[in-house]
């Protein structure tokens, strides 16, 4: 009996890992597992998940099975760093003692174990028992008056049972039960050797993909050990997930073609990343074929417009990308490619196929009127201009804001 060839999800090495980052990360934020696979060297995928997830607003995690530390502890360090973890449990904690969050640290300062435990007691929340360890856990921080860094993360692990990675989706659920899942660090697993994508490592890491779907998480792998793991490792739930999740991660040259001087001069004048110079000249080259999925050339088009807004200093922190409205457009939630809140202007990228197909002229129209009758001031430009008249459109979009000003 011949055995079945695994294939893997093939993606157009046209298109920049940035978009499919992007789409990988769409499918998260609609409640979809995505363990995330950026199969090429190394340095290059590590390069690309950190300028991506940077861009996202989140943190990560860049570990590797060779490493000392288990994954959990590093993982807790990254975690005991961030800048919000304290604030985060605070607001928590005040939430439901209904206490504010300076009368809580007074009240907790300098109590006794037991003092703790009958405050603990106390409390209207139902929690896990680990929740209840790491709820204790910060509880004694505080009383301590010890400001959370990541050298505390070995004494977390202890205090919630969370020294190896035997359990560490589960632990990861824990801290879910106190704090928001956005201010989770992502992870990049680092995988050097084919036998290091052992069955019980990976189901973990699945796992977590499929308890917190919003959480960022990606393997980065040799071409050849990702191949071999394809291979020889049975069929699971677990494989499915890596081999529909893989990108490639191609290196781009100055075969993609070259920029526009106008395009050219704003991204040297913004002091931007050789990876951006790369991601406009694969879009050019993506419009110009014709041969692209659409929807993957507007993707593409959102996130190089996005990266150059926040680069501006004008328009830094201003443009949200993949917006979700406050009001319904048929079924569900409206969602605009860039919005700014601070000033009410949508910008929205249009493929030609828009205008090719009356049905989707007829939904943008309606999705405008929706938008204009609650205050919005909407901008549509094609995909295909977001590159070659990138002056054109931050003109436009700089007059948009200026207008909305004078209001």
């Amino acid at each position: 009996m011949l055995k079945r060839s695994f294939q893997t999800r093939q993606t157009d090495p046209q298109i920049s890992p940035q978009t499919y980052l992007a789409i990988h990360s769409q499918r998260r934020g609609q409640g979809t597992p995505v363990l995330t696979v950026l199969k090429g060297v190394l340095n290059n995928t590590q390069e690309i998940w950190c300028h991506w997830i940077q861009q996202e607003g989140k943190d990560t995690v860049i570990w590797s099975p060779g490493m000392t530390k288990p994954l959990s502890i590093s993982w807790l360090e990254r975690l005991l760093a961030g800048p919000d973890l304290q604030f985060q449990l605070l607001l928590y904690l005040a939430e439901v003692s209904r206490y504010a969050p300076e009368d809580l640290i007074f009240k907790l300062a300098n109590k006794s174990s037991y003092e703790l435990d009958i405050f603990q007691q106390q409390l209207p929340v139902q929690l896990s028992t680990q929740g209840s360890l790491l709820l204790k856990w910060f509880l004694t921080q505080i009383t301590l008056s010890r400001e959370l860094t990541s050298d505390l993360a070995l004494n977390l692990a202890q205090a919630i049972q969370l020294e190896n990675n035997q359990n560490f989706a589960q632990g990861i659920m824990t801290f879910t039960e106190l704090l928001p899942v956005k201010i989770l660090p992502g992870l990049l697993v680092e995988v050097t050797d084919s036998e290091l994508l052992q069955p019980p490592f990976i189901r973990a890491l699945t796992q977590v993909a499929e308890r917190l779907p919003e959480m960022p998480i990606a393997l980065s792998v040799m071409p050849e050990h990702f191949e071999n793991y394809c291979t020889k490792a049975p069929e699971s739930r677990a494989k499915t997930m890596l081999c529909q999740s893989v990108i490639e991660t191609h290196i781009h040259t100055d075969s993609c073609g070259t920029l526009p001087d106008e395009t050219d001069n704003i991204l040297r004048q913004y002091g931007a990343p050789p990876q951006l110079y790369e991601e406009a000249k694969s879009l050019l080259q993506l419009i110009a074929e014709k041969k692209n999925d659409p929807s993957l050339a507007r993707s593409q088009a959102e996130q190089f417009l996005f990266r150059v807004l926040e680069l501006a200093p004008e328009t830094r922190s201003v443009f949200q990308l993949n917006a979700k409205m406050p009001f319904k457009f048929g079924n569900r939630s409206m969602e605009v490619d860039l919005f700014s809140s601070s000033d009410q202007i949508a910008l929205e990228i249009d493929g030609y196929y828009h205008f090719q197909n009356s049905e989707s002229w007829r939904r943008d129209r309606r999705k405008d009127f929706i938008l204009q009758t609650h205050g919005t001031l909407v901008l549509r430009f094609l995909a295909e201009d977001v590159v070659s008249r990138l002056d054109e459109i931050l003109e436009t979009v700089r007059q948009a804001r200026r207008h909305r000003r004078k209001k």
